[in-house]
């Protein structure tokens, strides 16, 4: 019948989704590590402002996530390594204006640090949607 065969699909690609965003979860929580780590470093021991140490921090991460997620969580599926790595920067860009928006605008009202946790929910939001979309995208 074919509405089995749709069901089958539309079954193998939600098992396909999550299973990459389980991944994705994983390299974030890699890159998060990386990012907190330098952070509470760089406000704590080196006294940096919180937007700088934030910049900073955060680019680390971006390194450490392209990686990760082109080696492992996704296909290397539209483009060579330049082509994803120049789209992979666009969203990190984007991404790293906002986390600072964010981290900059808490911290005023609260300790960097937890401004800085607060962040993430919305940032792994935003980066899943726009690596999976832009940078990362197959075609069906």
């Amino acid at each position: 019948m074919p509405g089995d065969s749709m069901r089958r699909r539309g079954f193998r690609r939600f098992t396909i989704f999550r299973f990459i965003a389980l991944r994705f979860a994983v390299v974030g929580s890699i890159s998060t590590a990386v990012d907190l780590g330098i952070f509470a470093t760089l406000t704590g021991l080196a006294s940096l402002q919180p937007d700088r140490a934030n910049a900073i921090s955060y680019g680390c991460s971006i390194v450490t996530s392209f990686l990760l997620n082109r080696g492992w969580t996704f296909e290397d599926v539209r483009g060579g390594v330049a082509e994803q790595f120049t789209r992979f920067i666009v969203v990190s860009l984007a991404s790293l204006l906002l986390s600072t928006m964010i981290v900059a605008g808490l911290s005023a009202v609260m300790p960097a640090l937890v401004a800085k946790f607060l962040s993430l929910p919305i940032m792994f939001l935003w980066s899943y949607s726009m690596t999976r979309r832009f940078v990362f995208w197959r075609e069906d």
